[in-house]
């Protein structure tokens, strides 16, 4: 089912307006009434697209979770450095092309709320592929070292997003993430063998 071009608009300004105004508020702080007057529609038009401002994040992250979800699925475990190349620079890129996206996950008061999302999904698909690769595994034997990757990996490239006066390169960054993590997979894989 296609969305019409008018309701895609519309539901688009108010998740804009509600991004814009989460960078310097807290979400609890931010009423209908100011998202309305943001996306220059009135409050009867954004009940027609939400219930509540707690719907606009859900819609926003999941938005952002399928998108990461997309990347994480062509991360290989056989390849830790040219799948963190790709993963990052994917995902840099497509943060270039939505500038509100990109404030929104790196700067705003919901952004370490979006990082620890984006840790769940990556530990999850991660998971997936190690238990499908080494089946002798069980969860309990990786999960406290994917969590531990993923955390390293995903507050490394916030950092790095962040500290937009870094002389670190997207390629020293990856090398170093890249180089940690292989180290955690080795490990895991002499543990099948």
């Amino acid at each position: 089912m296609r969305t019409d071009k008018r309701i895609f608009k519309t539901r688009s300004s108010i998740k804009k307006a509600f991004m814009e105004l989460v960078e310097n508020r807290e979400m609890s702080k931010i009423s209908i009434s100011d998202i309305a007057a943001k996306a220059l529609i009135n409050r009867s038009t954004f009940y027609l697209h939400y219930n509540d401002i707690t719907e606009i994040a859900a819609d926003i992250e999941k938005e952002i979770a399928e998108r990461i979800s997309y990347y994480i699925d062509e991360f290989s475990i056989s390849n830790i450095y040219d799948s963190t190349l790709t993963l990052f620079r994917r995902l840099t890129k497509r943060l270039e092309e939505n500038p509100d996206m990109k404030r929104y996950i790196f700067f705003s008061t919901n952004s370490d709320y979006v990082a620890t999302r984006l840790k769940l999904i990556f530990v999850e698909k991660t998971k997936k592929k190690i238990l499908h690769r080494f089946p002798l595994l069980r969860e309990k034997d990786i999960i406290y070292r994917l969590t531990y990757a993923a955390a390293g990996i995903i507050d490394s490239y916030m950092k790095w997003i962040r500290d937009a006066d870094s002389s670190t390169t997207l390629d020293e960054l990856i090398k170093t993430t890249s180089e940690i993590t292989e180290r955690i997979i080795a490990a895991i894989a002499r543990e099948n063998s």
